[in-house]
């Protein structure tokens, strides 16, 4: 039978093997880590100047030249990393020329190779690199990595380097549709993502529009959020009926934005809608804009059930120069209490106080005035409004 303390023995034994074995593994990853920096300093100084060369005939139209000489795979792999910081620094033709030297040098056919290797991370870090290269031949195969690869974050790698390549919209569209497949809740990452190709995505995200696809339609609309094309308001007055509610949201934010799009019946149905983001976010449209023939739909907001439909309608109001803030006096004059009336007056203040700041360090008559009529409408109605409070009580 063992005792407790061989048992102890034997464990501080086994610690001990660990111990050396994991030194012995960190040092041999040091001597790695150490060999792998010679080989690329003796890289970098046998071909100086050839990125010299680089560098001074990057403005030429010919194709730039291949290196002299027979350049093994660990060199080539070296280059590689020289030639793409030297793409992140240029655009245009500049970084062209460097593409086309890649495919020159094999570049492209060795990450070609690595995509089909054994490793998994062997396999990302190829669909990266050639999508620093912008290989377009390299497309199918990456689609088709990409549509065995949906389970970890590595989508998101191979996703963007896609883009990057991608000869057309169908090819984005391929793309997308893996994405949202095994990713939900990524449309702005997928936009991004988007943006990185060179193929023309406006009609992708027109097409994205009509989709009955709830999430390929917010991508849709987020993509015309950050890349604003005229032509889409059939789209977007039908997408703001949807049954998905981040779809309205988002139509509506996209509408709120362009004036051409706030009527007067649209602005109504906005403010009057049943999701209270919608009229919040019309309400602060509305100050954004300067509508300032919306001041009575704001007032009325003031009194909104949503505290924020409250607040953005009473801070649109102040932005509404005097006639609006004279509309949040009017408030307090109708309602002697109540939260219509407490946003009213919590606005009021903060808007002569900002004011009042502002009129410390500068000299203008105009703002003075400004600041004036709007302290006398306050003191006006915070007069009857007091006056009416000792009436009751009598």
């Amino acid at each position: 039978m063992q005792t407790p303390l061989a048992t102890a023995i034997v464990f501080l034994y086994a610690l001990c093997g660990l111990t050396v074995l994991g030194l012995i593994v960190l040092f041999a990853l040091k001597l790695r880590n150490i060999s792998v920096e010679k080989q690329t300093m003796r890289c970098l100084e046998k071909y100086r100047d050839y990125f010299v060369y680089l560098q001074a005939h990057g403005e030429e139209e010919e194709r730039l030249q291949v290196p002299y000489g027979v350049v093994t795979q660990k060199e080539k792999q070296i280059i590689q990393k020289k030639l793409f910081e030297l793409m992140e620094r240029v655009t245009g033709i500049h970084r062209d020329k460097l593409i086309w030297l890649c495919e020159d040098m094999g570049l492209v056919e060795l990450d070609m190779q690595r995509l089909n290797g054994r490793w998994k991370w062997t396999r990302v870090d190829a669909a990266y690199n050639l999508g620093i290269m912008r290989s377009k031949l390299a497309v199918p195969a990456l689609l088709t990595f990409l549509q065995k690869n949906t389970n970890d974050t590595s989508v998101f790698i191979i996703a963007r380097s896609v883009a990057k390549c991608a000869r057309n919209t169908e090819d984005l569209q391929e793309m997308v549709t893996h994405v949202v497949g095994a990713k939900k809740n990524v449309h702005q990452l997928i936009v991004d993502i988007i943006s990185d190709s060179q193929v023309d995505t406006a009609p992708l995200f027109a097409q994205f529009l009509q989709e009955s696809d709830a999430e390929l339609v917010q991508i849709g609309l987020i993509g015309y959020t950050v890349h604003v094309q005229p032509g889409i308001e059939p789209a977007l007055y039908q997408l703001i009926q949807s049954p998905d509610k981040e779809v309205r949201i988002k139509a509506v934010k996209l509408m709120c934005r362009d004036i051409r799009y706030m009527n007067e019946q649209t602005v109504t149905d906005f403010m009057n809608h049943k999701d209270w983001e919608i009229r919040a976010m019309a309400a602060k449209a509305i100050g954004s804009l300067k509508l300032l023939s919306y001041i009575p739909l704001l007032k009325k907001a003031v009194g909104d059930a949503n505290w924020w439909v409250r607040h953005h309608s009473a801070r649109s109001l102040a932005q509404l120069e005097v006639e609006g803030f004279a509309a949040l006096c009017e408030i307090l004059q109708e309602e002697r209490n109540g939260h219509k009336s407490e946003m009213a007056h919590q606005v009021i203040q903060e808007e002569l106080e900002k004011e009042k700041l502002v009129l410390q360090g500068a000299t203008a008559t105009e703002k003075l005035v400004q600041y004036n009529e709007k302290l006398h409408l306050y003191r006006k109605s915070y007069r009857k409004t007091i006056s009416t409070v000792h009436a009751l009580e009598r």
